[in-house]
């Protein structure tokens, strides 16, 4: 029997659909500390607010994009979803008062939830199920990938040109993000003759709350780093901060190289402790930074860490789910990484404000170590306890 395709036409259209939209995000989401802070006058408390309402607002409507997923046509949502997210790049440019610039993050944040829910649901349904792993790491990279890439060229931008470049240019690319996205072919889905009743479990799925207890913490480490890692670096006279999200883009691709592969022959719960292990030693070295090159090799191996972690939490929330729940499983992971990167932009905020920036990634690593402990004795035996495949 010839062994199913991963690299189908499909799969590259929503995988190149998925970078674009997210990269356009980050292009302008990196330059958000630098603009509001310049532009408002906002200490780095209240900055910490200002880029959590975008997350805030995701997370609302995260449990309502999984049921929409699963209930209406995917592409569709999809579609409709890029076209809204991507005109409202233009908000930022007409921003006159910050109510006005919370309120796009605000709109933008919504959009996002369904965008996100939708085109990875979509790609799971195309991805063969025999190569799942392989398949989400790789989907999962495009998103990786832009957080890295995206923040660094949208640092240099703002440093040689008006921050308005940023906003046309995310709107070029989430547009171009759309054109792709129509020309997904969606594999057909029977509709379900039994209509299951309105429940929580609908929003959330409940068997993976203890999963996304130790998400949760990952994420709270992320919304750090994209909200203070430029400041920090900046702060240790590093030239071009931008940088460190480069260093942590070739960590995260070279985790690619074996990670999904391990995952498919059964080696999660070694790869995630592996994984894990590294953040909280990588973190340390980063908090206690005196030069340029420990930020960078932090910057490189903190990548590779979080490269691995992605695509792991993201099969263990599908593989608790039945196909028909593949919504709500992909909402409830973004919801647990939404707040996650919410909670860790605030109490980062915090910390930074009371402590100084070292001490944000310090206890950053003392949170990850708190988590492989929750996962190793609560997670992995409910995991394999309630697991459907």
């Amino acid at each position: 029997m010839t062994p199913p395709k991963l690299w189908t036409a499909n799969f590259i259209l929503s995988c190149s659909s998925s970078f674009l939209i997210a990269f356009a995000f980050y292009l302008v989401g990196s330059v958000m500390p630098f603009f509001v802070s310049t532009e408002f006058g906002t200490n780095d408390e209240e900055t910490g607010l200002i880029l959590a309402s975008y997350i805030i607002a995701a997370l609302v409507l995260r449990p309502f994009s999984g049921y929409l997923v699963d209930t209406f046509p995917r592409k569709k949502i999809l579609i409709y979803s890029l076209i809204l997210f991507t005109v409202l790049f233009y908000g930022y440019m007409v921003a006159s008062t910050l109510f006005i610039l919370v309120l796009i993050r605000v709109l933008q944040g919504f959009t996002w939830s369904t965008t996100t829910t939708a085109n990875s649901t979509l790609t799971i349904d195309i991805i063969p199920s025999e190569k799942r792993g392989e398949g989400i790491g790789y989907y999962g990279l495009t998103s990786t990938l832009s957080m890295a890439i995206g923040p660094m060229l949208g640092l240099l931008m703002y440093e040689y040109y008006p921050v308005e470049v940023n906003f046309y240019a995310a709107t070029f690319f989430g547009f171009l993000s759309l054109v792709l996205a129509w020309f997904i072919k969606v594999p057909h889905r029977e509709p379900d003759p039994e209509k299951a009743p309105i429940s929580l479990d609908r929003f959330i799925l409940l068997k993976a709350i203890p999963v996304g207890i130790n998400l949760l913490g990952i994420a709270m480490c992320y919304g750090s780093f994209y909200a203070f890692a430029a400041l920090y670096g900046k702060q240790l006279q590093v030239e071009n901060t931008g940088w460190f999200f480069l260093f942590m883009a070739v960590g995260m691709t070279l985790s690619r190289l074996f990670a999904g592969k391990l995952l498919d022959r059964g080696h999660m719960h070694k790869l995630m402790a592996f994984s894990l292990i590294l953040l909280a030693i990588s973190l340390f070295a980063f908090g206690f930074a005196t030069s340029k090159n420990i930020f960078f090799i932090s910057a490189f191996f903190i990548g590779l860490s979080y490269g691995v972690l992605s695509p792991i939490f993201q099969n263990l929330f599908i593989n608790l789910a039945k196909p028909e729940k593949r919504g709500t499983a992909n909402s409830t992971f973004f919801t647990f990484y939404d707040l996650g990167i919410g909670i860790g932009m605030v109490v980062s905020g915090k910390v930074a404000h009371a402590f100084g920036y070292h001490a944000i990634f310090i206890s950053g690593a003392v949170l990850i170590l708190t988590t492989l402990a929750f996962y190793w004795f609560i997670s992995k035996p409910l995991y394999n306890k309630h697991k459907i495949i």
